[in-house]
């Protein structure tokens, strides 16, 4: 029982009840979580389906999600965006914790988006998510991003792979209220919502957005506090990094 020993002393306690609660195979995802066991590659039962983990980031972008509730689903939700989906983790919690939700996920790097693929079908929710295999930016055009390294820490706009960058209006259908926005675009965030329509950004009513140490966090908030929302909360994890929740009001 060590690992529940160093949950405890990190005082994460209900992360480990939500861990339960996603899998019989919860100890040992715990025991990865915290470096006891963290052999590479494993898999976990859901109740939809099986998760594989391949990469030692799958193992915390997984405990973030599922365990940690980062990104809150509401059941109401009925349209969500996963910008920046990486193997498709948060547009499975998405599908699971809002039955009639649909996805729209955005993704630039090919290997990641064929495990995003695989992962929806093996759960059956590969009709209800949408994936744009592009990069987000200010404009539409081409970029390349990174194929080497952790797939969760890749950057756009530096020497790699060509990719199509779109805008993220395009991807929106016209009048369409996007319920929940999560962006985690590793500092593209930055020209996404300084480009972003006016229009937009009314029909979207929360977001959850990390940024990353590519300029001042402010220069990516300012521009959505400006156009309605308020910031409901702020996660410094220091060196630029962060975590910021806003929400519209109605």
């Amino acid at each position: 029982m060590r690992a529940l020993g160093a949950v405890k002393h990190l005082d994460r306690i209900p992360e480990i009840l939500r861990c339960r609660r996603q899998t019989s195979q919860w100890l040992r995802l715990t025991s990865a979580y915290v470096g006891l066991n963290p052999g590479l590659p494993f898999e976990i039962n859901l109740s939809s389906g099986s998760f594989a983990f391949r990469e030692t980031g799958d193992i915390a972008t997984f405990w973030q999600i599922f365990c940690r509730e980062i990104y809150r689903v509401k059941p109401s939700d009925r349209l969500i965006v996963d910008a920046g989906a990486n193997i498709g983790a948060f547009s499975l919690y998405a599908l699971r914790n809002s039955a009639q939700a649909s996805v729209i996920a955005i993704e630039p790097a090919p290997d990641s988006c064929d495990r995003l693929r695989a992962m929806l079908r093996a759960h059956g929710m590969e009709s209800r998510c949408t994936l744009h295999e592009a990069a987000l930016g200010a404009s539409p055009g081409q970029t390349t991003i990174q194929l080497e390294g952790g797939s969760q820490f890749r950057r756009s706009g530096v020497a790699g792979h060509q990719v199509p960058m779109v805008t993220l209006d395009s991807l929106i259908p016209p009048e369409a209220i996007v319920d929940l926005l999560k962006i985690d675009v590793e500092g593209a965030e930055y020209d996404v919502f300084q480009s972003a329509p006016p229009e937009l950004l009314r029909r979207i009513r929360r977001i959850v957005m990390e940024y990353h140490p590519v300029g001042p966090a402010e220069a990516a908030v300012d521009p959505l506090v400006a156009a309605g929302f308020t910031v409901t909360r702020r996660q410094d994890d220091g060196d630029g990094y962060g975590v910021v929740w806003l929400t519209r009001g109605n």
